[in-house]
């Protein structure tokens, strides 16, 4: 936990978009720092039977300038650490190379995986993250590899807990996500990245109580949370970030800031495709209230420091 207590305090960042680049100048002064997501400024290829992942020069130059003299996180989308096989190699080059021109405070990963085998054992990629079981044998699975990537640069690693929406998922002595999710930090050496809004879609699809979950959490192991909004669709709440954060879960980022002693960036999400539907205004409304938030609970030795040394 020293590494956790030690990093510096944020503040209030956005996920960087190719974009929102227009946009950033009457945004700047809601924005502490900027989460980049290095997939998203890449080609896809295949080489040899095998994904690759190159960044586009323009878009990887453009997302530096945009985002200079502000701290940066990293966070990933197609790591597939979850992957039975092995994780996607391509993944880790892309963020090697973005770490030796820019480096990140922390990264980050989704708890999730993209790539398995078909019927005949040829690479298939599912399209969009799948779940993993709550079982020993995941755990056994994705804290190795946890850990490495905790050792592999000198910032911290953190997973992001995931959104699900077949029930019954696979789980070893009645363990649920959050108990999951509490043997795999505890494990692994790792931090949390939680994304509340993923959490709400969570209690919403399946009727649990996220206070009484959330009470259950290793809420040491937060270093950043996620806020987002999306749409339902055949009564399921969905994760898509195409919309302002909803009413419950600002609820529960008011429960969880005060309680999360190592939290050290609070991210408004939006995707790409939304950002005509959610506007500039909409951003703003939602950076400034995560800076109520943040100030209110975390400004002590927060943002003014971050700005300070940055």
């Amino acid at each position: 936990m020293t590494t956790f207590s030690s990093l510096p305090k944020l503040g209030v960042g956005l996920n960087y978009q190719p974009g929102l680049r227009a946009a950033l100048g009457s945004l700047g002064d809601l924005i502490d720092f900027f989460e980049i997501s290095p997939d998203l400024l890449c080609r896809e290829r295949v080489r040899d039977g095998e994904r690759a992942l190159d960044y586009h020069p323009a878009l990887l130059d453009e997302a530096l300038q945009s985002t200079a003299g502000l701290p940066l996180v990293a966070h990933g989308l197609g790591l597939s650490i979850g992957s039975v096989a092995g994780w996607n190699e391509g993944y880790l080059r892309i963020l090697d190379e973005l770490n030796a021109r820019r480096p990140f405070v922390w990264h980050s990963e989704h708890l999730a995986f993209l790539l398995t085998t078909d019927a005949t054992g040829r690479p298939l990629h599912t399209g969009v993250p799948l779940p993993l079981p709550f079982t020993e044998e995941a755990l056994a699975l994705l804290t190795p590899r946890a850990a490495a990537l905790g050792s592999r640069y000198a910032a911290p690693f953190l997973l992001e807990n995931f959104t699900y929406y077949l029930p019954d998922l696979p789980s070893d002595g009645g363990r649920d996500e959050v108990a999951f999710l509490n043997d795999l930090t505890e494990r692994s050496g790792c931090g949390l990245l939680l994304d509340l809004y993923n959490f709400y879609c969570n209690a919403v699809n399946f009727r649990f109580d996220p206070y009484a979950a959330l009470s259950r959490l290793r809420l040491d192991r937060v270093i950043e949370i996620h806020i987002a909004g999306g749409a339902t669709h055949d009564g399921f709440q969905l994760d898509v970030h195409s919309k302002t954060t909803p009413e419950p879960v600002w609820d529960l980022l008011e429960w969880v800031a005060p309680r999360a002693p190592h939290l050290a960036g609070i991210v408004y999400e939006v995707m790409e495709q939304a950002l005509t539907l959610v506007g500039v205004d909409g951003i703003r409304s939602q950076l400034a209230r995560a800076r109520d938030v943040w100030d209110k609970y975390c400004a002590a030795d927060g943002r003014r420091r971050a700005h300070a040394t940055s």
